[in-house]
C-alpha cells in the first residue's frame, strides 16, 4: 500500500473551525508526537493554552522494538484541568485506543468535558477518514 502524501495546506484548511470553535476548548492537549503540529495549530489560532502527553503503542527506539497491548501514558504533569473543556488532538486514530487512554487520564484530573481531534479516524472531529497510511509534512 502507498502512503498519501499530505501537505500543510491540506491539513490547515480542512480542520474543521468551526465546529471547534462553537465545543470553544479552554485548553488543547496534544499527543506525542503525532499530535504536536496540529495541536499547537488549533491552539495558536485559537488562542488558547496548548499541553502535551506522551503516549504510545510502542517504545522510543526507531524503529520499534517493543508493542505494548495497550498505549502507554509517561511524561508530562499537567496544571489543574478542573473545570475546563479539553480538546485531545491527534494525526491519526486507527483503532480508538490512545485517544480512550488519554481521555481516561484527562478526565481523572478534573476536565469537565472532553472532545477529540484526529486528521483521519474516529474522533469527535476529523478532517477525513482513515483509509490508507498518510505521511504528514513533518515526517
Amino acid at each position: 500500500m502507498k502512503p498519501i502524501p499530505v501537505s500543510f495546506d491540506e491539513l490547515a484548511s480542512s480542520i474543521p473551525w468551526d465546529s471547534i470553535r462553537e465545543f470553544s476548548p479552554d485548553a488543547i492537549i496534544a499527543i506525542e508526537r503525532g499530535g504536536l503540529v496540529l495541536g499547537a495549530l488549533i491552539a495558536s489560532r485559537l488562542n488558547i493554552d496548548f499541553l502535551t502527553i506522551k503516549a504510545s503503542f510502542y517504545d522510543d527506539s526507531k524503529p520499534a522494538k517493543q508493542k505494548y497491548d495497550e498505549p502507554k501514558i509517561s511524561g508530562n504533569i499537567f496544571p489543574s484541568l478542573n473545570g475546563k473543556k479539553i480538546l485531545i488532538v491527534d494525526d491519526v486514530c486507527k483503532s480508538g485506543a490512545t485517544l480512550t487512554k488519554v481521555k481516561t487520564q484527562v478526565q481523572t484530573m478534573g476536565a469537565v468535558e472532553i472532545r477529540t481531534f484526529v486528521y483521519a479516524g474516529k474522533a469527535d472531529f476529523i478532517c477525513r477518514p482513515f483509509e490508507k497510511c498518510l505521511i504528514f509534512p513533518w515526517e
